[in-house]
């Protein structure tokens, strides 16, 4: 290990941590961080040498740090467009083909297939992001709180008669170490506005407002306050899943 060849490391990092500010938490950030110094050095020790050509040829294999840093929070590859960087093997080999050629399926069932096992990224992962149930299964296993919170969101929006376990889905939410300030406003705000957006929508007549919030809430306001929760499922489970997959690839290094 020379003075230089650690350097270019460090330097490396060093970029791919200001790419990755403001993108995921602090945590999220040290735990890929050590995850891509120990993918780095592992290739390191697996060379002839450990001089500044090969170290800028293994991380020419990782890719620019904006362009690693977008590949792993959409999960899609992107082209390279910096020169510097220009891995030495074309990018479209390996890509998978097409789904009408026997390759896998883009859209909807990606969601069920999870990662195909053809299609590596450059850093020898999976170039598309696990399907739901991997996700759920990585997302139990590292942030159950986070897990369960969703769980009952999802209980919510499906059985209404079970409705008043939101509350505890909400002080989950805002009890969470994974989403940030405005995931929670968004998680716990949005069912409680369109609760009484959808209470006020209804038409019945009630004499007195205890009467009124007696017979809307059900009809209407827990409804709303259910089809609320299931987007607000969409919204925060890509987030924690994330998370749970950038602890899951930290635990495994």
């Amino acid at each position: 290990m020379t003075q230089r060849s650690e350097q270019l490391v460090l330097d490396y990092l060093s970029d791919v941590g200001l790419a990755l500010h403001g993108r995921v938490t602090a945590k999220e950030r040290t735990a890929y961080l050590t995850s891509l110094r120990a993918r780095i050095d592992e290739r390191r020790g697996a060379a002839d040498n450990d001089d500044v050509d090969t170290v800028r040829r293994i991380l020419r294999g990782f890719g620019s740090p904006e362009h690693i840093v977008r590949e792993e929070l959409t999960g899609r590859e992107v082209d390279l467009e910096d020169d510097e960087m220009i891995p030495p093997k074309p990018r479209h080999a390996d890509r998978p083909p097409p789904p009408w050629r026997g390759g896998p399926h883009q859209g909807f069932m990606s969601l069920l297939e999870g990662p195909s096992q053809t299609d590596l990224r450059m850093d020898g992962r999976g170039g598309r992001k696990p399907g739901v149930t991997r996700n759920s299964l990585v997302l139990a296993r590292h942030h159950p709180p986070e897990a369960v919170a969703l769980a009952v969101l999802v209980l919510s929006g499906v059985w209404w008669d079970v409705a008043f376990l939101w509350v505890l889905g909400a002080a989950l939410i805002i009890l969470s170490q994974v989403w940030n300030a405005l995931d929670k406003w968004i998680g716990v705000g949005f069912p409680l506005a369109a609760c009484v957006v959808g209470m006020t929508l209804w038409t019945g007549e009630a004499k007195f407002i205890d009467q009124y919030i007696q017979q809307a809430l059900p009809a209407t306001g827990v409804p709303a306050l259910g089809l609320a929760s299931l987007v607000c499922v969409l919204y925060l489970f890509p987030k924690a899943a994330r998370s749970a997959r950038v602890a899951d690839r930290s635990a495994g290094s």
